[in-house]
């Protein structure tokens, strides 16, 4: 069984706003070093699998600059997506046209806009559940994050019994998943020694395609007809898509289905989900506060500033999110940097009172 790579990088990013927009989403932008996102997810997947079994799902308004950030892949790896239905129908469009080429492949799902700084143990975990679909090729895997404190903004896995232990790495069934919740719901999640989702997912290509037909049959059906289609009809893409329900992998099939298993992990992940989140991530100096760009701050704590032309000062202040981007300035406090999404989505309608 061969390993198939399908990155998802459709998003918006609108969590990251001014800086990250629905022309130059966050997976785009480098916010470490000089890589972006999906170029760090790409080169991650070499060392799974070879560039001809790596796939990008994205919009077809992206798949321009996709081509450009990626340039080794295929130009038929590259699935563009006419409108966005989230994830269920992303990684069914994907499964279908691994399908055609292996249907009995492994396929690895990875968002194209998170940060992993021990790529290792991602290999590590991945091989690991690559082995167990040998012995276990009905199950769905998801890899799950072992927390480092109570998360609002993240949902949760709960693990129950281990199926298989090898290098200290496990794999247990999971019992149930949980939405993001609230301050002291999160506490009792880490007491109970849940794991952070990070929408992480590993299957084999038949597994996850029957998935679709005992759990979201409708979907299920137009997935069928697109496969038969896919090779004769270009038309056969859009008329997918429209036909679509928006809803994520989570919800139409990993909530309900009763072979599901994850693997703890702990390689240095985030999601990057917040303006807060970059400034646990990239402290950088004594006080706790982020500074990416030009800026100085005085009598000034645990702020995050992101300048990209402009030199930033703060003075007698703390824990503010200050961030320029190209076409507005964001100042907000750090506890309500996870709203800042919601304000995005009001400024791409072009509501800006």
């Amino acid at each position: 069984m061969a390993l198939q790579v399908v990155i998802m990088a459709g998003g918006k990013g609108e969590r990251l706003w001014p800086v990250s927009s629905a022309q130059m989403p966050k997976q785009f932008i480098p916010f470490e070093g000089d890589k972006s996102l999906l170029r760090a997810t790409f080169e991650r997947s070499l060392d799974l699998a070879p560039v001809e079994n790596i796939y990008v799902v994205t919009s077809k308004d992206l798949a321009a600059k996709v081509t450009e950030e990626v340039p080794e892949i295929p130009s038929g790896n590259i699935l563009a997506e006419p409108v966005g239905r989230n994830t269920a129908p992303c990684i069914g469009y994907a499964a279908v046209v691994i399908s055609k080429k292996d249907p009995e492949a492994m396929m690895a799902v990875f968002p194209s806009d998170h940060i992993i700084r021990e790529p290792a143990k991602l290999k590590e975990a991945i091989l690991f559940g690559a082995k167990a679909l040998q012995s276990h090729p009905d199950l769905l895997i998801t890899l799950g994050i072992v927390p480092e404190r109570p998360e609002t903004g993240y949902g949760y896995i709960a693990p129950e019994v281990v199926l298989l232990s090898q290098g200290g790495l496990t794999l247990k069934r999971v019992k149930s998943f949980h939405e993001k919740p609230a301050r002291i719901l999160a506490e009792q999640y880490l007491r109970s020694g849940y794991l952070w989702n990070a929408g992480m997912f590993l299957w084999r290509v038949d597994t996850i395609l029957d998935m679709f037909s005992r759990y979201m049959v409708d979907l299920s059906d137009e997935l069928m007809k697109l496969k038969s289609s896919l090779d004769t009809d270009p038309e056969s893409i859009e008329r997918f898509y429209l036909a679509a329900p928006k809803v994520s992998i989570d919800y139409g099939i990993m909530e309900k289905a009763s072979r599901v298993a994850v693997i703890p992990v702990d390689f240095g992940w985030s999601d990057v989900g917040s303006w807060d989140a970059m400034g646990s991530l990239f402290t950088t100096d004594a006080k706790g506060n982020t500074i990416r760009g030009s800026g100085e701050l005085v009598d000034a704590e645990r702020n995050v500033i992101w300048s990209t032309d402009k030199h930033i000062v703060l003075i007698g202040v703390n824990d503010l999110v200050v961030v320029e981007g190209p076409d507005a300035i964001l100042v907000c406090p750090r506890a309500c940097s996870q709203q800042v999404g919601t304000l995005a989505k009001k400024f791409t309608k072009g509501d800006k009172q």
